[in-house]
């Protein structure tokens, strides 16, 4: 007797958005359109019972992101991140995410941050995944944030980030190198 295993629509939309993940990590820089808006379908795809996240200054988003099974944690041994960096104050905070280690350099943290891509800081990107360079602007971010990624990161040690803008989402993984311009 066979066994059909058809997607329900909750995996479609689940394989969708983590479609919509990767392609943004392996093309640094440009922007991909979701079929759903902000953070939740983002975690409903990543997060489950071994998956531990620090969610800054949103109750009701931590609420929902413990619904995936996962476990809150302290930012340092968090594997998911979703905090804004829009200020000085918030980056201190950040700099003790997790960068993994040589031998173990998955165990790095992701973060997730809002931002307004389109206007803002121009930055140029470069590195794998990238034909030469690609130039982006990107606001709701301090300015400083892109000092303290680039102290963070030396690769294959460092996070990658994702930043959203209500249905837009841009990967930028820690092998892109980023000059402020």
């Amino acid at each position: 007797m066979a066994h059909s295993l058809t997607p329900t629509v909750d995996d479609t939309r689940t394989n969708a958005t983590f479609e919509d993940l990767m392609w943004a990590l392996s093309r640094p820089g440009q922007p991909r359109d979701m079929s759903e808006e902000g953070f939740w379908s983002l975690a409903e795809s990543l997060l489950d019972r071994e998956c531990s996240f620090h969610c800054e200054d949103d109750a009701s988003l931590s609420s929902v992101l413990t619904a995936t099974g996962a476990r809150p944690a302290p930012l340092a041994e968090a594997d998911y991140v979703f905090a804004a960096i829009d200020s000085a104050e918030k980056l201190k905070v950040l700099a003790s995410l997790r960068i993994g280690s040589l031998a173990y350099p998955d165990d790095a943290a992701t973060l997730f941050a809002p931002a307004r891509l389109g206007s803002g800081q121009r930055l140029r990107l470069s590195g794998p995944g990238i034909r030469d360079s690609i130039t982006i602007d990107i606001d709701g971010v301090d300015p400083a944030f892109w000092q303290m990624r680039a102290r963070a990161i030396r690769y294959p040690l460092g996070w990658d980030l994702y930043l959203v803008d209500g249905k837009r989402l841009l990967g930028i993984p820690r092998s892109t190198k980023i000059e402020v311009l």
